[in-house]
């Protein structure tokens, strides 16, 4: 009898943090190396983002809070996507999370069954399949069919679902893509959604503020009232406020 599980057994490490690690190691020996594996801003974290947390530290806040985050927190990220995303809520409906990965584990592992299965669109970040796996569910990789194939379409999610299909993980725009899916794309999505009842969807946002070009940034949950309980938000502060080092994420949804 072995000591690891073999539900870990299911995984591989991540190549993300073996490469960081790789480039980390290089610049403490004095090499000049780019690290393009981590989704890392090269600007700073804003000033008063900065003076603020000293502030609260000084002020005494380095004790234990409510796990899923304190009432200031939570109002004011709902004020952030009425103002952002036009997506009104509650702070009953707000948990919030030490990252974006911590708040999908914690989805997954409360939502999925072994006989489940989760539609991930190509190529993704590495550790949507590692968590859905370590859930004992199955991820059911997509690639597009069209003229981008790193971009699906509505028929092409269509041919996707299955019975066991429970969650589609949306990342736009995306990592390590950089496809963004604008409110035509997102309707389409959702027709397909209405269709299969059984499909909940999982926005992750996190890059909602690193656009390019003409593109336009919307989120599921702003364009389709109708499925608000069938959708879960993911969003944070690392990518758009270069906080990867403190990273903190939230998610607003009512999924049932």
């Amino acid at each position: 009898m072995g000591l690891i599980s073999d539900r870990l057994n299911r995984i591989a490490p991540s190549p993300t943090v073996s490469i960081t690690d790789m480039a980390l190691n290089m610049k403490a020996a004095g090499r000049k190396v780019i690290g393009l594996a981590a989704g890392e801003p090269d600007f700073d974290t804003p000033q008063h983002i900065k003076d603020a947390a000293i502030a609260a530290m000084k002020a005494g806040k380095t004790k234990y809070t409510q796990v899923d985050g304190i009432p200031e927190l939570k109002e004011a990220i709902c004020r952030k996507f009425a103002r952002e995303n036009n997506v009104s809520c509650t702070a009953d409906m707000i948990t919030v999370s030490t990252g974006g990965k911590q708040v999908l584990f914690n989805a997954l592992m409360a939502s999925l069954n072994p006989s489940d299965e989760v539609i991930i669109p190509t190529p993704y970040w590495v550790s949507f399949a590692g968590i859905v796996e370590i859930c004992e569910a199955k991820p059911v990789f997509v690639k597009g069919s069209g003229a981008n194939p790193m971009k699906i379409s509505a028929e092409d999610l269509e041919a996707a679902i299955t019975p066991n299909s429970k969650w589609l993980i949306l990342n736009s725009p995306s990592n390590p893509g950089g496809v963004g899916y604008d409110a035509d794309d997102l309707m389409a999505f959702a027709a397909v959604m209405r269709r299969h009842p059984q499909l909940h969807l999982i926005s992750d946002d996190i890059y909602e503020h690193l656009v390019y070009d003409d593109f336009k940034f919307t989120t599921m949950a702003t364009i389709t009232p109708d499925l608000q309980d069938r959708i879960l938000t993911v969003n944070g502060v690392s990518k758009s406020y270069c906080m990867t080092g403190g990273a903190l994420a939230m998610a607003v949804g009512q999924c049932h």
